[in-house]
């Protein structure tokens, strides 16, 4: 049996017990120091009020103005550009030639958030008020943008710290294509809301344009920048985006069956929005007839109720859609540890992707 193989089994039997919850990998925490020392030098000198709304939602600072003590978010898109650096090439130099990139994609997936939570009206995040809360929609939207332009201001950085010209180039943009997928992902989501008919293909067609798009270009970033090899850089894109599906279809259960004090967002939340994720889309496909069609007429409805969040559950156990999302992670688990076999990364860099595929699988918030 294939060693990916074995892991893959261990992890059936650990996940969802009593002892399932899987500490943050090294990977994940190793490279925040100096991450965030890049994101600093960016900001560096830009003094409005509006980078104070920015280094708030970063989790730098309170709303006051005062410092905190950590960032906001685990990190998990900078660290996997670095990890794909070294993995392929283990020093210093391609290290700090794709923090560049790490930055980059960072600033990128923060600019999502900010807008994110305008649309979704979501009024906490990290059990903190959300920007646009604490100063209007308007300036969220300014926040957001700003973020993004950061991104390419920070993605440029490469060029100082001896990348090529022509990567450079090549990896802003890669950049902007995952950018304007994300876009396209989220326009269909939102699209879904309204809709009562999406497949499954639709669903994964959706997810891996909204979150396997940055996923795949932190990896493909980090790859580029260190090695300068296009097509190598691409195929760890591939191997990104799988880790993206697996990402969000973990999400979607814990958006449902997760603890909302480790999560920060109500466990209701996603079923009363009528956001279509998997194990939504997974019981309009598995339910019977009748099932079904409570289920239509529920989504049909501006607003769901206490009894209808209750009914759309009972359906959901009724086909066992939790199971169901756990499988479905699973596969893109396994898919991801798959696609890296093919990248010629050092034993140690393969062991620790794994270790972030695994927490991945597991986390609980």
């Amino acid at each position: 049996m294939p060693e990916h193989a074995e892991r893959l089994t261990a992890l059936r039997f650990v996940v969802g017990g009593a002892d399932s919850a899987v500490e943050m990998p090294a990977a994940l925490q190793r490279y925040r120091p100096m991450v965030l020392r890049e994101m600093q030098a960016v900001l560096d000198g830009r003094t409005l009020p509006i980078y104070e709304m920015l280094r708030y939602h970063l989790g730098w600072q309170e709303a006051d103005g005062s410092p905190r003590d950590q960032s906001a978010g685990k990190g998990m898109r900078p660290a996997l550009c670095l990890l794909a650096a070294d993995a392929l090439e283990g020093t210093e130099a391609a290290q700090h030639r794709a923090l560049a990139g790490a930055a980059a994609v960072e600033f990128v997936h923060n600019y999502s958030l900010v807008h994110d939570d305008i649309q979704d009206g979501d009024r906490e995040r990290h059990h903190r008020p959300t920007v646009w809360v604490q100063w209007g929609k308007a300036q969220g939207i300014n926040v957001g943008d700003a973020l993004r332009e950061l991104a390419q201001f920070a993605l440029q950085r490469a060029g100082l710290a001896g990348a090529p010209a022509a990567s450079v180039i090549a990896a802003l943009d890669a950049l902007s294509a995952a950018g304007l997928e994300m876009i396209e992902g989220q326009y269909l989501d939102l699209t879904f809301e309204e809709r009562t008919e999406v497949t499954l293909a639709d669903y994964l067609d959706m997810i891996e344009r909204k979150t396997g798009a940055m996923m795949g270009c932190s990896l493909q970033l980090g790859g580029l920048l260190a090695s300068g090899d296009p097509d190598l850089a691409a195929r760890l894109r591939v191997a990104g985006r799988r880790l993206g599906l697996l990402f969000q279809i973990r999400d979607d259960y814990l958006g449902i069956w997760g603890d909302s004090a480790m999560t920060g967002k109500s466990s209701d939340n996603d079923i009363r929005r009528r956001k279509k994720s998997f194990p939504v889309v997974y019981t309009f496909a598995a339910a019977g007839q009748p099932e079904r069609e409570r289920l239509r007429r529920t989504y049909r409805q501006s607003e769901l109720s206490d009894d209808d969040v209750q009914a759309v559950l009972a359906v959901m156990n009724s086909v066992d859609a939790a199971a169901a999302t756990t499988q479905a992670a699973h596969k893109e688990y396994q898919a991801f540890v798959s696609e890296l076999d093919g990248c010629g990364l050092s034993p140690e860099g393969q062991r620790e992707f794994g270790a972030v595929a695994d927490f991945l699988l597991q986390r609980e918030h």
